[in-house]
């Protein structure tokens, strides 16, 4: 690729970036997805600057690239396949394009063309999703589409794509164990990448968000022993990472002490309530590093 249209795609997909980020108050009253909508037209000329998915046979739509189905469902290990060469690297780039024109639309409440964007965009790294290079992207596309498949009350579809992000996670770490790249990095020249520190952070990130769905899911399917093992690890993981809004973290301690209370688990609860009460009092005096649990997360 030429220097002067990548240096093109990568000021255009760092404006659409920041276009994503405004918050809809900040918008005008009657156009709330403006910035939205700005930033979804960026991402389609940076798709069209990049060019149509490779020719590779992995990257083509299969049978079981359906709702429900597929690795990503059925939880099955991956092999590691290090996405090197022009294919690979086109096939990733256009994923991260897909992802965010995914989670643009849902955003929009466009649910059906989020979906739609989430999927290419898996089965674009579907070969690649154990590698350094795609590992998070991949664990956010499906993190994403549990959300999705969760608020349309499909609970056992949203628990396959969480349930595959956790296993997912589990495996490069053991396997691998290097922090992954961003999927921001993509579009960063070389001196801007990310520190070891600061992938770990992002990546770390993505896994809290995962478990604090999963504990929504297994609460709405009546898991409730499961629900409180992952509430608790997220909150746990929320203060090791200093990542956590007080009022947030604090409303959730407290509900979770009510599961060990009615378990006669009063030393746990008690412990909850205590932890509960120490960061309620943090309430408007500190910052976070943490965004509120978000969808792009």
């Amino acid at each position: 690729m030429a220097d002067a249209p990548w240096a093109e795609i990568r000021e255009k997909f760092q404006a659409a970036l920041a276009l994503s980020r405004v918050e809809l108050h900040k918008n005008p009253e009657k156009e709330p997805y403006k910035s939205k909508y700005g930033a979804r037209a960026l991402l389609e000329e940076v798709k069209a600057l990049l060019g149509p998915a490779p020719e590779d046979e992995d990257e083509r739509p299969q049978a079981e690239d359906g709702l429900g189905a597929g690795d990503h469902a059925l939880g099955l290990p991956a092999e590691v396949v290090e996405a090197e060469g022009p294919i690979a690297q086109g096939a990733v780039r256009l994923a991260v394009i897909e992802f965010h024109l995914g989670v643009n639309h849902i955003d929009t409440e466009e649910l059906s063309a989020g979906e739609e964007h989430l999927v290419k965009c898996l089965r674009l790294l579907r070969k690649y999703r154990l590698s350094h290079d795609c590992v998070s992207l991949y664990i956010q596309a499906q993190n994403n589409l549990g959300i999705l498949w969760s608020e349309r009350e499909e609970i056992e579809t949203a628990q396959a794509y969480l349930e595959s992000s956790e296993a997912l996670y589990k495996q490069y770490m053991k396997e691998i164990g290097s922090p992954p790249l961003d999927p921001t990095e993509h579009f960063l020249p070389e001196e801007e990448k990310l520190t070891e520190q600061e992938r770990s952070k992002r990546f770390e990130k993505v896994y809290t968000h995962n478990l604090y769905y999963l504990a929504q899911v297994y609460q709405h399917m009546e898991m409730f022993e499961k629900a409180a093992h992952y509430c608790h690890s997220t909150l746990k993981r929320q203060l090791e990472h200093n990542a956590y809004h007080p009022m947030e973290w604090a409303i959730n301690a407290a509900t979770l002490s009510q599961f060990y209370i009615n378990k006669l688990c009063f030393m746990e609860a008690r412990h909850c309530l205590s932890a509960a009460n120490v960061i309620f009092g943090q309430t408007g005096k500190i910052s976070t590093t943490e965004d509120r649990q978000h969808r792009r997360a």
